[in-house]
């Protein structure tokens, strides 16, 4: 008897690390999906100019917040507040060309280890507009969301065991009274 309730508190585990499991994946996805807000705002409303909301220049290395990169129609950078190394940031040849395609692309870009975006990039005429913002926010608050997940994981996994052990006890001791 004692057996049949372990499967059915293993099953009701299962179900509840299931949830958690998608939990994190729903939370994680809408976060990054989130991140693109801003850089396809930033295009839409024509603030790629030297708008009081924008920067003149920024080092991507450290920078947070949105930028964007005008490309012409070989794909080179000529106009735009994104630097890296000095230089106005370049993004893969294939971004340029999708979007000249399908009239956008929205990619994650890792121009450098550890430095990841979430970019949109858009024709307007024969160039290409490129805007983008800082992956490290949101990846560091999904990172903390599966900690919470892990630990409750860990918790609900001690909470299963606790009354299993308590199940087999009980179980026991019934069977142990001698009968009246």
């Amino acid at each position: 008897m004692w057996l049949h309730r372990i499967v059915i508190a293993v099953a009701a585990y299962a179900l509840f690390a299931g949830g958690l499991a998608t939990l994190y994946i729903v939370e994680q996805q809408t976060g990054r999906s989130a991140v693109e807000d801003a850089p396809r705002a930033l295009i839409s409303t024509g603030q790629t100019t030297a708008a009081p909301t924008q920067p003149d220049r920024v080092d991507l290395t450290y920078y947070l917040g949105t930028f964007w990169v005008q490309y012409d129609a070989n794909g080179t950078p000529i106009a735009g507040n994104a630097y890296l190394d000095g230089t106005l940031a370049r993004v893969p040849k294939g971004v340029l060309d999708t979007a000249r395609a399908t009239g956008e692309d929205s990619v994650s870009w890792q121009p450098e280890q550890g430095l990841r975006y979430a970019i949109v990039a858009k024709p307007v005429g024969q160039d290409v507009i490129v805007a983008g913002q800082s992956l490290k926010p949101t990846e560091a608050r999904a990172t903390r969301t599966l900690l919470y997940i892990v630990l409750a994981l860990m918790a609900g996994a001690a909470v299963v065991a606790v009354a299993v052990g308590v199940d087999v006890l009980l179980t026991t001791a019934a069977r142990r009274r001698p009968a009246a």
